[in-house]
């Protein structure tokens, strides 16, 4: 009974330990948003300087962003955010490492087997893997510019 009673008094004095701020990125008009919090690596490019810093977020105020230990900048100089697609990142990682896996274990076993070493056929189908790969990497990240259709706010989430 006593850790009952105990478990209660915690859980109403840190009620309100749940606050966080969040770094949301929306689209004017739409329902479309994309929430950046603390920890969340992260890509921006500035105005003043047009610069692309990309690390991860370490600090939000009501008016900058803390991004690494060190770099503060204001929102009003961000001019755009990077978003990163975890699918399309991870089907090129893939896509890389079969075509390069398949050639390394072909050209292996043949090797082994006193064979023709680079068979045309290996060639072909490792060299389409690795190239598909490559032709998938514009598509893991997208450029939002801040302006007219996008905002950048920084909002206090609370979760109680």
């Amino acid at each position: 009974m006593r850790k009952l009673i105990l478990l209660l008094i915690l859980l109403v004095a840190f009620s309100g330990v749940f606050a966080q701020k969040t770094l949301v990125l929306e689209k004017i008009g739409t329902s479309t948003r994309y929430a950046f919090h603390i920890g969340d690596n992260v890509k921006i490019r500035t105005k003043k300087q047009n610069v692309i810093v990309k690390s991860y977020l370490w600090n939000l105020t009501d008016s900058s962003v803390t991004i690494g230990p060190r770099t503060t900048i204001p929102l009003s100089d961000i001019s755009a955010v990077y978003k990163h697609y975890y699918f399309q990142n991870l089907m090129t990682r893939i896509l890389f490492y079969a075509g390069a896996g398949y050639f390394i274990l072909d050209s292996f076993n043949n090797l082994i087997n006193r064979e023709q070493v680079f068979v045309p056929q290996t060639m072909i189908i490792s060299g389409s893997l690795i190239g598909v790969s490559m032709a998938i990497i514009p598509l893991g990240q997208k450029k939002y510019r801040i302006g007219i259709r996008w905002k950048l706010k920084i909002m206090d989430i609370n979760l109680d």
